[in-house]
């Protein structure tokens, strides 16, 4: 056998040991004991290797927004990327008739807003999300069912090697349009990365059923800043907001 056989029968039983562990083996679950807390994380049977669903394709979730927030009235936002709360602690305690749910993949941070909420007595209509929100979206929401998205000042993965676990990509936003109501849909954005700020709103720009209607110069919703853009601010850099509507 030549060296070239070799390798590729050593390719060929590399390929048939690797484990590929799809995507979608995960399970929605409320924290026991911080209840305004969802874990969005893999099925494990203990072991921390996921369970695979029956039929190998994505596990659809029977879920409604009234299994997060009991008293739903039916307005539900979402913000991607709450940090330590900042934003959506001040939205909920200004709307109390607004259903807004939080997200972040690290526990740490998800509790740490989550204390914030609670101390704020606004975990009525407020809620964080601990694990990946593109999957969440994707395996659990219902379309329609959603008013308007948050994302500000998200994790701008610098590296070139990182930029694949940049969240603004088309199948995401396929994702976005699909659960937002019909009517006025709008996506609030908002970012101190320049380089991120340019790729974000040329994805937007690029999607067939989004338009920037406030490109670059939108002030902080409803005047609400969020830590890092105050942090931001303080040392002087160029800050990038943008709305974004979604039309069908």
């Amino acid at each position: 056998m030549n060296n070239e056989e070799t390798v590729n029968e050593l390719t060929e039983e590399s390929c048939e040991k690797q484990v590929v562990i799809p995507e979608f083996y995960r399970d929605l679950k409320q924290d026991e004991k911080d209840r305004g807390i969802w874990h969005y994380v893999f099925r494990t049977n203990g072991d921390r290797k996921p369970i695979k669903t029956p039929d190998n394709l994505p596990h659809k979730l029977d879920f409604n927004w009234t299994d997060m927030f009991p008293d739903c009235n039916g307005h539900v936002e979402v913000e991607i990327g709450s940090g330590k709360g900042n934003f959506m602690t001040d939205y909920a305690e200004r709307h109390p008739d607004i259903f807004i749910m939080g997200s972040e993949w690290d526990y740490t941070w998800a509790a740490f807003a989550h204390e914030r909420m609670k101390k704020r007595g606004v975990l009525g209509n407020a809620a964080m999300l601990r694990g990946d929100v593109f999957y969440f979206l994707r395996d659990a929401v219902k379309d329609n069912t959603v008013d308007a998205f948050h994302m500000y000042f998200p994790d701008p993965w610098p590296k070139e090697r990182h930029h694949k676990n940049r969240l603004l990509r088309p199948d995401f936003l396929a994702e976005v349009a699909r659960v937002l109501k019909p009517g006025k849909r709008i996506f609030y954005w908002g970012t101190d990365h320049k380089e991120y700020n340019e790729i974000a709103l040329e994805t937007f720009d690029a999607f067939p059923t989004c338009k920037v209607v406030v490109r670059n110069t939108a002030e902080p919703t409803e005047g609400i800043e969020t830590g890092f853009e105050r942090k931001y601010k303080k040392e002087g850099r160029p800050i990038y907001r943008s709305i974004i509507e979604f039309f069908k």
